[in-house]
């Protein structure tokens, strides 16, 4: 893109959103919901004053001159959410992605994988106002394992001393997380975690299929997402089997390495019924509470990505030639996955809200995420908190960001009608503001119909 016409672009984007948050934003009468595990405070004044939150009153004197009032009567309001995984796109595609995203009511992304030079660029201009969007935390590519694949979404590790180089040129390009995905060998992972550490990197990701669950912790390993990926680290750690699945997988793993350098398929066994009967009927509850403690005490956090673990079957049918009974057992997976995760909640395992995909697929699959959460016991406001507060702690950002609160980044989200009551009420939005710049309903009507 030429520089006359990202100029005519940020003139359009400035003159089209303005920036009401300069004068001042009072949302009055409003029940708020700050995310925090305070009860909801009904007749609430939040004003904003450039990107802060000033004041929290239940004082209906008029507010201060030069401040946009919004009548927050019958409203909620919460904080901004996050969706903790997704990737992002080439920088082309990513600008009326970003505004879709911020019309659900979206106002962070933790990134989990995407070309380098496009989501620091995307970040860059975010940060300074050029780009309309969410706040954006990034990995840059994902670590593969040594697998003939060439896609700016990764990169591909064939030996430890490329994979501490990798780790390090991220570190030069400062990426806030270093990712990990399924391919990487024990070899690999470890050399990534050793210099992630170095590096005063934080470690998240997938498990390998040849890394126990619970080694993560030794890794120091900050986040898991879908439960460890699809070759289903967590249920297989909670085994009393688990030295038979860990084989078996392990022999997967070799056989999709050879597949891909042969350029052929190969049937992968944790699809099938036999398998998954075998891996339900052999769940230890003793073991899966030592993991889910073990978790707890470090702080790992889990991203399930439930919205994407539901189709997980239904996206492999044809490729693995699943039967009828392979997807009846796939059901039955989910299932128990919903289960775990409400377990490990319990168990005070940080639960994130992460949809996984694009970002133009990650709207309203962060509300989808949030009713299956509260479909596997979290309450609502737990939910919220998923997207929010809990996001937050784990990237280490709740002093500016994550909940309602005076002198925080007024990152808010106005509803109209109450989440708590229905979780799907995050979906009715009326309003959105974000860094103290609000949104009119029709304006984010208008950037979700790109």
């Amino acid at each position: 893109m030429t520089r006359h016409l990202f100029l005519l672009l940020f003139v359009a984007a400035t003159t089209f959103y303005p920036a009401f948050g300069q004068d001042g934003i009072a949302i009055v009468n409003v029940t708020l919901i700050d995310g925090t595990d305070n009860p909801p405070r009904l007749h609430s004044t939040v004003i904003v004053q450039a990107k802060k939150i000033v004041s929290i009153t239940s004082d209906r004197n008029r507010p201060p001159t030069a401040t946009k009032i919004i009548d927050g009567s019958g409203k909620f309001l919460i904080p901004g959410l996050w969706n903790n995984d997704l990737h992002g796109p080439g920088y082309e595609d990513a600008m009326w992605q970003l505004e879709e995203l911020l019309s659900y009511g979206i106002t962070t992304v933790r990134d989990m994988g995407a070309p380098m030079d496009d989501i620091m660029r995307l970040r860059d201009e975010i940060a300074s106002g050029a780009l309309v969007g969410p706040r954006l935390f990034i990995a840059g590519p994902l670590m593969e394992g040594p697998v003939p694949l060439e896609m700016p979404l990764i990169v591909d590790l064939f030996s430890e001393r490329q994979a501490r180089a990798e780790v390090q040129t991220l570190k030069q390009r400062d990426v806030d997380y270093v990712e990990v995905d399924t391919t990487l060998t024990p070899e690999l992972y470890w050399a990534v975690a050793d210099e992630a550490r170095k590096q005063n990197l934080r470690l998240v990701g997938h498990i390998p299929p040849k890394i126990g669950a619970e080694s993560i912790v030794q890794a120091n390993q900050s986040n898991v997402e879908h439960l460890g990926g699809r070759f289903l680290n967590v249920l297989v750690a909670c085994s009393s089997e688990g030295d038979h699945f860990m084989g078996i997988l392990a022999t997967v793993y070799d056989d999709i390495l050879k597949a891909l350098k042969d350029k052929q398929q190969v049937k992968e066994q944790q699809f099938t019924a036999d398998f998954d009967k075998r891996l339900l009927d052999s769940f230890d509850e003793g073991k899966a509470q030592r993991l889910f403690r073990l978790y707890a005490e470090n702080g790992v956090a889990q991203t399930p990505t439930l919205h994407v673990l539901k189709t997980l079957w239904e996206s492999n049918k044809e490729r693995e030639k699943l039967n009828d009974r392979d997807m009846e057992f796939g059901r039955k997976i989910f299932a128990k996955d919903l289960q775990i995760v409400g377990e490990m909640k319990r168990a005070g395992v940080p639960i994130l809200a992460g949809t996984d995909g694009s970002y133009n697929e990650g709207g309203d699959a962060l509300h989808s995420e949030l009713e299956l959460l509260v479909e596997a016991g979290l309450t609502p406001l737990q939910a919220l908190q998923s997207a929010s507060r809990d996001a937050a702690k784990n990237l280490d950002v709740s002093k500016d960001v994550g909940t309602i609160e005076v002198g925080k980044t007024a990152d808010l989200v106005l509803l109209d009608a109450d989440p708590l009551r229905n979780i799907s009420n995050t979906r009715r939005i009326s309003a959105v503001v974000l860094h103290g710049q609000l949104f009119s309903k029709g304006q984010l009507s208008t950037m979700r119909s790109h």
